[in-house]
């Protein structure tokens, strides 16, 4: 079990996997590095206010997670070749194209969730 982000980095399986989780990761430690780093169910998280924005990795897919369930649904339109959950955006490896959309699905749920913090 890992304690720390760069431990969860470390151990992260393919080149793939880590590109795109240090991507992500640095984008939100470049961004917003007020927001509180940990490993919360064993994958980055990073939490503001009641809110979190979180990162994980799978075979075949990278997922971005949060509690913006509406956010989340919007999300359908402007990725069509992604998969979703509840509370997540799933996006192959392969498709790039998706990384400055993610990045501003970030920036939405911390606008969208960051007043009276």
């Amino acid at each position: 079990m890992v304690d720390t982000v760069e431990e969860y980095m470390a151990g992260v399986e393919t080149d793939e996997q880590r590109k795109w989780t240090m991507t992500f990761v640095s984008f939100m430690r470049e961004n917003y590095p007020d927001f509180e780093e940990k490993i919360s169910y064993q994958i980055p998280t990073f939490k503001f206010g009641k809110q979190y924005i979180a990162f994980s990795n799978a075979k075949t897919h990278f997922s971005v997670h949060t509690l913006d369930f509406e956010l989340v649904l919007e999300m359908k339109e402007r990725l069509p070749h992604a998969k979703f959950g509840k509370g997540c955006v799933k996006v192959k490896f392969e498709d790039d194209d998706a990384i400055p959309e993610l990045f501003k699905f970030c920036r939405e749920i911390v606008v969208r969730n960051h007043i009276g913090m």
